[in-house]
């Protein structure tokens, strides 16, 4: 018999679990990339071109993962947490069938039309249609992780996701340093991909056959839809500076502002496990209020202090990470104001999980729409004025607005 763990035990060890997978994650990258650019050569553009467009379509899930946490939460208080797993299992799938279909038709299409030397390689081709392979499972994988995490058994998601990972890594550097290709890199993350699928959705069919099954109804998915539709909204938020910076400013200014965006995006990530020890929690509670404001106090202590400490020392940390202090220079203006971004989100993202908690989409997706608007208004505006800090000031118009609305939703909700 498991010894009895309280919840305020289990939420530790939850977000020491999601931040130590954090960490070992970008550990192995950093390890790793410099062998894979070594070992593969010319061969690395493939690889990476396959890595951004499964970057691409891998936000799927993002508008899928606060919902499966929610609703499984939810479900496991009554028993049926078996009847929502497949539900959202039956969304995975859907999902990440019609994406592979539109992707391997896409390629074949390219091919086909695309000769000589401007054609597309043999290499990258095969190294494609892997990576839609690979999405496939792994998308399909999610909704397995996203059950565990549900369940609040995060560190059992994170191991198996780590084990698996270093298995991946293991196999596709064994086979680029024998055969020097993208799709002797891609072999091995789409088959290791299947094989974690098919184990990890094994183990739950065994844990939980007795439960019963009950398939999801209208209702159900318009719930789905309407989170969907916002999401994809807070998506084009997060995105919008870059499609329109890459077009508007030379190549080399944009470059900075990319590499200062990327840094502050992985800080913004941060959330993430925080968010996803906390939801579960608030899903289930009787004063998701008190569930919110102890999540907002982990944010600012996690995210908040270290963004402002590292908007008060820009350049520095910019040449400790490029070490060139030219572009550390040059983009750091930028990326001071892109911390205090993300410094003033940590106080908005607790409400953003209390809107989600509320099924409040219509909200949640209108302050979307709203800090858009604002955000294209800021860059069309400011960016022939003051290049790439027009950038950053779209993301700070785009805290300002969350900033105001938590203010707002406090105020309200200590009214009622």
């Amino acid at each position: 018999m498991m010894p009895h763990v309280s919840a305020r035990q289990r939420l530790t060890d939850n977000i020491a679990s999601n931040f130590a997978y954090v960490g070992a994650m970008a550990l192995i990258t950093l390890l790793v990339v410099p062998l894979y650019v070594h070992a593969l050569g010319a061969a690395w553009n493939y690889v990476a071109l396959c890595l951004t467009i499964q970057g691409f379509v891998f936000l799927l899930d993002a508008g899928i993962a606060p919902l499966m946490l929610r609703d499984v939460a939810r479900a496991q208080v009554a028993g049926q947490e078996s009847a929502s797993y497949r539900r959202f299992l039956h969304l995975y799938i859907g999902l990440g069938v019609s994406i592979f279909v539109i992707g391997e038709a896409a390629t074949f299409l390219v091919a086909a039309f695309r000769h000589g030397a401007a054609g597309m390689p043999a290499d990258f081709r095969a190294a494609l249609h892997l990576a839609f392979v690979q999405f496939l499972f792994q998308f399909c994988n999610n909704a397995a992780i996203g059950y565990w995490n549900a369940a609040q058994q995060q560190r059992l998601a994170n191991v198996r996701l780590v084990a698996f990972v270093v298995v991946k890594h293991a196999l596709a550097l064994t086979c680029v340093l024998i055969w020097h290709s993208a799709t002797a890199y891609m072999l091995p993350f789409a088959l290791v991909s299947a094989i974690e699928c098919a184990a990890n959705h094994r183990r739950l069919h065994i844990e939980h056959a007795v439960l019963s099954v009950v398939p999801g109804g209208a209702s159900d998915w318009r719930d789905v839809g309407g989170y969907g539709a916002a999401t994809a909204l807070g998506l084009a938020t997060t995105q919008v500076d870059r499609w329109y910076l890459c077009l508007a400013l030379p190549p080399d200014r944009y470059g900075i502002y990319y590499l200062a965006s990327s840094l502050m995006l992985s800080m913004f990530s941060l959330q993430v496990p925080v968010i996803r020890a906390f939801l579960p929690r608030m899903a289930t509670a009787e004063r998701p209020d008190a569930v919110a404001r102890a999540m907002r106090q982990i944010l600012l202590l996690v995210i908040a202090v270290p963004s402002l400490l590292l908007a008060a020392f820009a350049p520095t940390a910019l040449n400790w990470w490029l070490h060139d202090a030219a572009i550390a220079n040059a983009g750091a203006p930028a990326f001071r104001l892109l911390m205090l971004a993300v410094a003033m989100n940590a106080v908005f993202a607790p409400t953003s999980m209390l809107l989600l908690h509320g099924h409040r989409y219509r909200e949640i997706a209108a302050i979307n729409a709203a800090i858009l608007v604002v955000q294209l208004l800021v860059l069309a505006l400011l960016t022939p004025r003051i290049g790439m800090l027009a950038g950053a000031c779209a993301w700070l118009a785009w805290s300002a607005i969350q900033l105001a609305y938590a203010g707002y939703h406090a105020r309200t909700a200590t009214e009622r």
